[in-house]
């Protein structure tokens, strides 16, 4: 067990004035899991003591357990994101033929629609009311609207079920991040990055169910609504039961065998120092620890907080201001939000438009067949699962650590979509694709985890949710590009390719980078 640490170190995070503690330096975030409490001016005393507390028992607790269990259900909530998103890009040209739509490829725009208000909605319920609450419900809603959405009768009623999935969808992602960098000891913090790992796997999981599905019970390539009847296309109906299905089960097991505590740090943030005490308490028990701590370890806030308060209006919009308080806060916010716009932008224009593309370039290389669409989206896929990996390692270096690391794989990235273009033949049109998707993943994963880190407990629901929102929004230019533009050009894949180049670039100006891996000695990694 590590060593129990004396709590008055944590004057040494900031300069003290007038009883408040003071941002001196934002260069790194003090704790590469756990994120920083020295990034907003006018931090009181009684909240950065105890969220040292909460850090030194995390740390002492070790990964046990509790941490496999959160973070195999926070895989499922990485996995049912992106199996719901993703089954959008497949399941359009089939529904289009049979439903014979104006504009097919503004479906997605109706699922970024409910991405953006389920962002803004679930990050700023997990701060009012909790994590769990709100994690365990958008989990369970995107399994019953995905089932439902295979019975829509027609286009309009689709698109309300696809607006509805991306609802509770939307914060998923935000609150799954946000409970797991709370929870976890500073050395397995490569965990953030490498549960990104799942998109791909999510990918491939979708793919390899839709294979089969829309090409035995899918209508053929060209149809029309005159042709292609429902009972001929059932293949995309019998996905979303499938895929709903699949998301039920998991928000079950997540709810009844892998069961999850509330954050600790949301509850002192919230002046219930005697249940946080509790939760880590049962931490340390299930990891068979003998730490301990009692509601007397923590410091009560220079003013006690009752639930109402917490969950006030005044108080939301001060935890969103906090969000820009000082310059240093106000560079990180603006950078990140650049950061997720041109994801939001990049993601959807490469990936949910893939199948187009590749659909075209097939007929160019004289296969035209689903078999062969789907085929290529699946292997790009698996390979794609491996990107993280690759994060996994940059971040955990004390050469790269995530700043350096953005940059690397945002290089890298649009250099593989620059060469997509030039692809000549079947075999390197399968090879660019799956070499894009390893890279995009590898700096998904980056921002993904890097972002929580630097954002405070208070406000960190809220700032993943905004943040995500700020993505979402974008993203929705996306299917209007889509519609209006010829998607089977190569036009969306250099827009991507300028956007991953520019996140790289953007990442240097931030003000704040993590810390590299640390073992449990105190060692920092020499990678």
């Amino acid at each position: 067990m590590s060593t129990h640490q004396d709590n008055t170190d944590t004057a040494s995070v900031g300069e003290k004035q007038d009883g408040k503690m003071f941002e001196t330096s934002l260069d790194h975030v003090p704790s590469h899991a756990n994120g920083t409490v020295a990034t907003i001016e006018g931090i009181d005393t009684a909240t950065l003591h105890n969220d040292e507390v909460i850090t030194q028992a995390i740390q002492a607790i070790g990964f046990g357990k509790f941490q496999w269990q959160l973070t195999f259900s926070c895989g499922f909530g990485f996995l049912v994101d992106q199996m719901v998103l993703v089954s959008i890009s497949l399941v359009t040209p089939q529904a289009a033929m049979e439903f014979g739509p104006r504009y097919a490829t503004l479906l997605s725009a109706s699922s970024y629609a409910g991405l953006l208000v389920g962002a803004l909605f679930l990050g700023t319920l997990a701060d009012n009311f909790g994590r769990r609450l709100v994690w365990q419900a958008s989990i369970f809603g995107c399994s019953i609207m995905t089932a439902i959405a295979a019975c829509s009768p027609n286009w309009a009623a689709l698109n309300v079920f696809i607006a509805l999935i991306g609802l509770f969808a939307g914060g998923n992602l935000a609150i799954d991040l946000t409970l797991l960098a709370e929870a976890i000891p500073q050395e397995w913090s490569f965990i953030l990055s490498s549960l990104a790992g799942i998109w791909g796997f999510g990918n491939a999981v979708t793919g390899l169910i839709a294979w089969p599905l829309l090409v035995n019970f899918g209508c053929p390539s060209g149809s029309t609504p005159e042709t292609c009847s429902r009972g001929d296309n059932m293949g995309w109906r019998y996905l979303y039961i499938t895929l709903g299905g699949l998301c039920l089960v998991m928000s079950l097991i997540r709810a009844v065998v892998l069961r999850s505590l509330e954050s600790p740090r949301w509850l002192v943030f919230c002046g219930k120092m005697n249940e946080a005490a509790e939760v880590i308490n049962h931490i340390s028990r299930m990891n068979k620890s003998d730490y301990h701590v009692t509601g007397d370890n923590f410091l009560q806030p220079e003013q006690e907080k009752a639930d109402g308060e917490v969950r006030s209006w005044r108080a939301n919009i001060d935890r969103a201001s906090r969000l820009f308080s000082g310059a240093k806060q106000i560079r990180l916010m603006v950078g990140l939000i650049m950061i997720w716009a041109l994801i939001g932008i990049a993601y959807p224009l490469y990936t949910i438009f893939l199948p187009y593309y590749l659909a075209a370039h097939g007929a160019n290389f004289g296969e035209t067949s689903n078999y062969i669409t789907y085929r290529d989206w699946t292997v790009s896929s698996i390979v794609g699962i491996f990107g993280p990996l690759l994060s996994t390692i940059l971040v955990s270096s004390r050469y790269f650590k995530s700043k350096l690391s953005m940059l690397l794989t945002g290089i890298i990235c649009s250099a593989f979509c620059g060469a997509f273009t030039s692809a000549r033949t079947a075999a390197e049109n399968l090879a660019f694709s799956c070499m894009i998707n390893f890279s995009l993943n590898a700096l998904y994963a980056i921002v993904y985890s890097y972002t929580p880190q630097v954002l405070q407990v208070k406000n960190r629901g809220m700032g993943m949710g905004l943040l995500m929102a700020v993505g979402r929004m974008a993203s929705l230019s996306a299917p209007f590009i889509a519609t209006f533009a010829d998607v089977t050009t190569s036009a969306p894949i250099w827009v991507a390719c300028a956007c991953f180049l520019a996140i790289g670039l953007i990442a240097m100006g931030l003000p704040a980078d993590t810390l590299p891996y640390v073992s449990k000695k105190g060692h920092v990694s020499n990678v």
